[in-house]
């Protein structure tokens, strides 16, 4: 038994044995290896960093994007309230002599109120991140 089992390590010894052999010859030795894997190290973190920069690069122009729209949305947001305004001093005008100024203005400023109330609500959903308000009404 104890002449199988030396046999059976020797046969393991000079399959290990070969098994470097063949990986020298393939690789060319432990200088050629250490080569491929700090060149694949050098190309991997190349990549990563392009990859990174050019992820940043796209967030940068979305956050931009965001911005933009927004700005966009509070100036129309102020030109709504302008008109609003100017809609009312020419209901003012109408119906001032006609002696229903008080319920025209009563309704025109609850109406506003309202309306921007409603548009005040959005822009802060959309500004928040998440998408919730605080004091949902």
């Amino acid at each position: 038994m104890e002449g199988n089992t030396v046999a059976v390590i020797a046969v393991i010894i000079s399959g290990v044995t070969m098994i470097v052999m063949v990986g020298e010859k393939l690789f060319g030795g432990g200088n050629r290896l250490a080569a491929m894997f700090a060149k694949l190290d050098k190309d991997t973190t190349t990549a990563i960093s392009l990859l990174r920069k050019d992820l940043t690069d796209r967030i940068d122009g979305y956050e931009g994007n965001y911005r933009v729209g927004l700005d966009a949305m509070r100036a129309n947001i102020h030109a709504m309230q302008i008109g609003l305004l100017e809609f009312r001093a020419k209901m003012a005008e109408d119906y001032m002599p006609k002696g229903d100024y008080g319920v025209g203005v009563k309704e025109i400023k609850s109406d506003m109120k309202d309306g921007f109330s409603r548009l005040e609500q959005r822009l802060e959903r959309i500004e928040r991140p998440n998408g919730k308000t605080i004091n949902p009404q």
